[in-house]
């Protein structure tokens, strides 16, 4: 009987695990380890595709205000954390591997799941970063992505030329093999492209620099990592295809943030 029961307890204790450790803000509820970012104010370059006078452009730095701490996951969700979903039939079952590497293989819809089913498990509100956030928790680890005032093929020439340049080896690490940035975010910029809640935006700019035009296409979304990129929403492999322009993303996984 007491083998039983000691039993029971190792298998409450794996579960609990799985979940994450303890918050570095340990005044919060149990759930994955996460880094908070206090209030502050950051500089943003949109993603998209912008023109003025039919002519392709960068969108200019936009000074974005953060009045609230921002919540996100220390290291992006690793293959045990997801399997505990796949095992709650909630998430899609993907390629296996090692529990504490990086869950990869996944698109946008098992992002999403799985942040549904945290969000229950947890009674914490979890979901996808903006491309925002992203950069804001990126920090000096955010890869610019503005190719300046130049011909369509030349600026072709120059992202191809910035986002081949220092591939990094395309095998996977165990989370935090790629170190932590400044704020204490892991693995940012390694070799993992993570999901954000973007859209693919495209729009037009008046000659005095002002939005005159501006469309969402929400099925293709932004990915961050070395370099930002745009990944239809259903690929789990963009390496293969699928990655809309540019050079494609070597493995595609996520991270989450939580609501205050």
């Amino acid at each position: 009987m007491r083998r039983a029961l000691l039993a029971v307890a190792v298998a409450c204790l794996g579960a609990a695990v799985l979940l994450g450790g303890a918050l570095a803000d340990r005044g919060a509820s149990p759930g994955p380890d996460l880094v908070r970012l206090p209030a502050e104010t950051w500089s943003y370059r949109p993603a998209g595709t912008w023109r003025r006078d039919g002519r392709q452009v960068d969108p200019p730095l936009l000074r974005m205000d953060g009045p609230q701490p921002l919540l996100i996951m220390r290291a992006q969700v690793s293959r045990a954390e997801y399997a505990a979903c796949v095992a709650d039939g909630v998430c899609a079952a993907v390629r296996p591997g090692p529990g504490d590497e990086p869950q990869t293989d996944v698109n946008w819809y098992d992002a999403t799941a799985y942040a549904g089913w945290l969000s229950r498990r947890t009674g914490q509100m979890w979901r996808l970063p903006t491309d925002a956030e992203w950069q804001r928790a990126a920090a000096e680890r955010f890869a610019d992505d503005a190719l300046g005032d130049a011909s369509l093929t030349d600026r072709w020439l120059a992202r191809y030329s910035h986002e081949s340049e220092g591939e990094p080896d395309p095998l996977l690490r165990r989370r935090g093999g790629w170190g932590e940035n400044s704020r204490g975010v892991a693995d940012l910029a390694g070799n993992v492209w993570e999901w954000t809640n973007d859209c693919v935006v495209t729009g037009t700019f008046d000659a005095g620099g002002q939005v005159a035009g501006r469309d969402e296409f929400c099925g293709a979304r932004v990915v961050e990592g070395r370099h930002r990129a745009v990944v239809v929403d259903f690929i789990r492999d963009a390496s293969a295809g699928g990655c809309a322009a540019g050079v494609p993303p070597q493995h595609l996984g996520f991270r989450l943030v939580r609501e205050n």
